[in-house]
C-alpha cells in the first residue's frame, strides 16, 4: 500500500522525475546526482521555500541573478559595479561592509579583491555568522560568513567582503 509514501521513479537526464514530492520542513538540503560537473543541491528548504537549485558547476553569479528574477526582486546585471547607497531600479541597493547594514536572507554578499570576485546569497544569519548558498566554490553550496553585527569576514582567498546587496521587494527581514 502506497498511502502517504511517494515512490521515485528513475532519474531521467539527471533530473528527478519526482521533483514534487514534499519533504519534512526539518529536512536538510539534500545532494541529488546531475550530467554537470559537480552535484545540483536542491534547496526547497531555503528562504521560506523561495529559493532556487544550487548547481555547483555553474558560476556564483548566475544564482544570485536567478534568485533574483525568479523572484522578481530586481536585475543583478551588474553586481562588481553597483555602488555604496545607490539605488538600482527602485530596487536594488549595495551596501558597503561594516555600514552598519544588517544583511537578511535573501541578500546577496559580495566578496572583493583578487584576481576575480565571488557571490553568495544569505539564507540566515545569527548573532556570529552569515550562512549562505554559492555556486562555484565549495562542493557542498554552502559557506558561513564570521559576522560582529557590524562586519563580515571569510571571503575565499585574497578577496574581502566588499558589501551586501538587497532588493526591497525581497521582505526576509
Amino acid at each position: 500500500m502506497l498511502g502517504a509514501t511517494a515512490v521515485l521513479a528513475p532519474m531521467v537526464a539527471g533530473v528527478p522525475a519526482a521533483q514534487a514530492v514534499p519533504r519534512p520542513a526539518a529536512k536538510p538540503v539534500t545532494f541529488v546526482p546531475a550530467n554537470k560537473p559537480g552535484r545540483h543541491v536542491t534547496t526547497r528548504n531555503w528562504l521560506a521555500g523561495h529559493g532556487v537549485s544550487v548547481i555547483r558547476g555553474r558560476q556564483c553569479v548566475e544564482l544570485a541573478t536567478r534568485l533574483y528574477a525568479r523572484n522578481h526582486w530586481g536585475s543583478l546585471n551588474n553586481i562588481y559595479g553597483l555602488r555604496s547607497g545607490r539605488l538600482y531600479e527602485h530596487k536594488v541597493t549595495f551596501h558597503r561592509n561594516g555600514s552598519g547594514y544588517l544583511p537578511v536572507p535573501g541578500d546577496v554578499v559580495v566578496e572583493l579583491g583578487g584576481s576575480y570576485q565571488h557571490v553568495a546569497v544569505v539564507n540566515r544569519v545569527s548573532k556570529h555568522a552569515i550562512f549562505t548558498f554559492e555556486q562555484n566554490a565549495n562542493p557542498s553550496g554552502r559557506h558561513t560568513y564570521g559576522w560582529n553585527g557590524k562586519k563580515a569576514w571569510g571571503a575565499y582567498g585574497p578577496r574581502h567582503v566588499g558589501g551586501f546587496i538587497h532588493s526591497s521587494k525581497n521582505h526576509f527581514i
